[in-house]
This record gives structure tokens, sequence and C-alpha cells, in this order.
């Protein structure tokens, strides 16, 4: 698994996609593509960041993408349009590196998570492909010793999620890789989606303390609504991580936490 340590040791090419060097053998895929819906972002994010190759390439090599694992319409070929399942996952991670500051570090010393959120993510994913199996969560993460350590994003992850939201299930998985974090059954959403509660998030062994993987996706809706730069929000969007955090909050605690956003994004009271 890497981590934040390795960051510094990584060399960022200026390679067009298109010359990347496959990486590993292909995996076997479905046709995976639907219309882009423009209720979901990604034509809004998209125009910010620009497809800007740079940015491409930090992706590329951060998350471990590998070319034969994203053929045809998963977007390999066409990675700049905002209907395929690569587009709209390079928008979330702008989104996670980019919605808060101009400026993402490494360093987890500030409270913000949007000021590191996309290089830990990064360092904690091992790698990210996709799958377009029908009936499966948003994402899956296989994590732990003597294990193929891998993030598998679904299609629910891509079509049915907003640009914001899939930031979110990014920073909820890389939680997963990092801390050898699982889920219980005892919530609304239950079985398996379950922090047991807000302090103590994770279970299984070997796992760390302190916040679970929801605990996480919380976190990321709350700094987002509320610190996001001006250009990378607007009334509509903050309404959509407000609902995201409060759907967390009210459907995937075994214990409540007593408390939900504001429609300001801010934390409030309720038990």
């Amino acid at each position: 698994m890497k981590g934040i340590e390795t960051m510094n040791s990584k060399i960022f090419a200026s390679l067009a996609v298109s010359a990347v060097v496959l990486l590993g053998s292909a995996r076997s895929h479905a046709l995976c593509s639907r219309i882009a819906n423009p209720y979901q972002f990604d034509s809004f994010y998209g125009a910010l960041w620009g497809c800007k190759q740079e940015l491409v390439n930090d992706m590329w090599y951060r998350f471990a993408f590998e070319a034969a694992d994203w053929p045809g319409t998963y977007g390999y070929n066409d990675p700049c349009n905002d209907s395929t399942p690569l587009k709209r996952t390079f928008n979330a991670m702008q989104l996670l590196g980019y919605a808060m500051t101009a400026s993402p570090t490494c360093s987890t010393s500030s409270s913000n998570v949007g000021m590191w959120a996309y290089c830990w993510a990064g360092n904690s994913i091992d790698e990210v492909y996709p799958g377009c199996e029908a009936n499966e969560p948003r994402a899956h993460t296989s994590y732990g010793p003597f294990v193929d350590a891998y993030t598998k994003l679904f299609f629910s992850f891509f079509y049915d999620e907003d640009v914001i939201q899939r930031a979110g299930t990014l920073f909820h998985e890389a939680r997963h890789a990092q801390g050898w974090c699982d889920h219980t059954d005892s919530c609304a959403d239950g079985p398996d989606s379950c922090d047991p509660n807000w302090g103590s998030g994770c279970v299984g062994a070997g796992s760390s303390s302190g916040l679970g993987a929801n605990g996480y996706t919380v976190l990321y809706m709350n700094w987002f609504a509320t610190t996001a730069r001006s250009n990378w929000i607007n009334p509509t969007i903050r309404a959509s991580a407000v609902a995201e955090g409060n759907y967390y909050l009210s459907h995937r605690f075994g214990t409540d936490p007593c408390f939900r956003l504001n429609a300001a994004g801010f934390p409030v009271t309720t038990c």
C-alpha cells in the first residue's frame, strides 16, 4: 500500500494520455456509457479545469490508472468527454484537489480536509479501475496484507452520483484503503455499510482508530459546503453536498451522531 511519505518520490512525466505505457493485463469489460446528465455538474467542473494535460498526467500517475482498464466506452481514447466514466472520475478527482484551494498539499496538518484530500486519497488508494456491473454499490476497495489492493468504481458511481458525491466516494474509499477500515451491519442502510459511531468508526482486524469511512464522507461535505472557492460552488451544488452529508449522518451510523449539516453546511446539534 502506498503511503503519504512516498509522494515526494513520484515523478510526473509530461506524457500524453494516449502515450501512457500499458501496465498489467487487461480486465474484461462490458460497454459502459450513458448520456451525461447536466444536473450532475460534470460540464460545470469540466470547464473549470479544462482537461489540462498536466492535470490528467498527475491524476493518471497519482491514482495508478492503467490504460488497459479503461478501454472503449470507458474513455481511454476520449478522456475529455464528460459522458465517459474516465472523465467523470477525473472531474471528481479535480474537485478533491482544487475545490477548496489552488495549491493542494500532502500535509494532513490542516483540519480542512480539502487542503489535502487529493494527495492523501491518491496515496491511500493503490489503483483505481472501473466496472459496469448492475446492482453494485458505488465503489469497493480491497485492502490488507497479502491481497491485491485496488478500488473498483461501479456504474452507480459514474452515472447515479453527481461530481460532489463522487469526490466524497473517493475520499470514503481512501479511508477504507488507508485504515483497513471495515463497516458493520447495524444502521438504516445496512448490511456492511455502517460506521458503529462517529468517533470510532472502523472495525476489523488491524483497523485504525478514529473516524470511519462514513465519517470521512461527512467531513468532506462539511468542508466543501463551507469553504469551497467561490467559482467552485453555487447554491445548487452546496445543497447537494449538504444533502449527501445529512444522508450519511441519518443512514450510515449505528449510533446517531446527534448532529446534521444546516443549509450552509455547518453542523448543528440534533439530540
